[in-house]
């Protein structure tokens, strides 16, 4: 027997938001002591079955494209979300405080760290994880900033023992 129920639909899907009341929870303890033995139904349990054998493969359908539609939404959703996502992360790196650091600010920290670097007693020209050559590999406003800066570049100490392997006296 089933209950009539006011079924509530999701707005954006029309999606029924309540189990279908006519497959049940779970198996009655008759049906559990059946499958237990090898005993048929009784007469008066025949219909019943037949019921279930005739109406369940439509109700599966109905399920099965409930589950489709409930999919689709989900891919719907996880693409929105993940635009979502991007849209934001486009939008914190665009607003990012070092996109808008005035090129004077930045000459007086790039010329300090290559003072820092100096002072620290083993400076080496030819790192290039060192500054000022690290200055140039980190995006293109800093690389045109640096190599146009002749403050960063005024004093270059090179090792040449540092280097045997790699220089080449002329």
């Amino acid at each position: 027997m089933a209950e009539t129920t006011n079924a509530k639909y999701c707005t954006n899907c029309t999606l029924s938001l309540l189990q279908p009341t006519e497959v049940p929870k779970t198996r009655t303890d008759r049906v559990e002591e059946l499958l237990h033995q090898n005993h048929p139904p009784l007469d008066v349990e025949l219909p019943a079955f037949h019921e279930v054998v005739e109406t369940t493969p439509a109700a599966l359908a109905a399920l099965d494209l409930k589950i489709a539609q409930a999919r689709e939404l989900l891919e719907n959703l996880l693409s929105a979300h993940q635009q979502a996502l991007s849209h934001f992360e486009d939008a914190k790196a665009l607003l990012h405080p070092m996109r808008s650091i005035p090129n004077e600010l930045l000459a007086n920290i790039f010329s300090h760290c290559v003072l820092k670097c100096h002072d620290d007693g083993d400076p080496d020209a030819l790192d290039p994880r060192a500054a000022p050559w690290l200055f140039t590999r980190v995006c293109s406003r800093w690389r045109n900033f640096a190599v146009n800066s002749p403050q960063l570049w005024t004093y270059l100490l090179l090792d040449f023992d540092k280097h045997k392997g790699r220089v080449t006296p002329r």
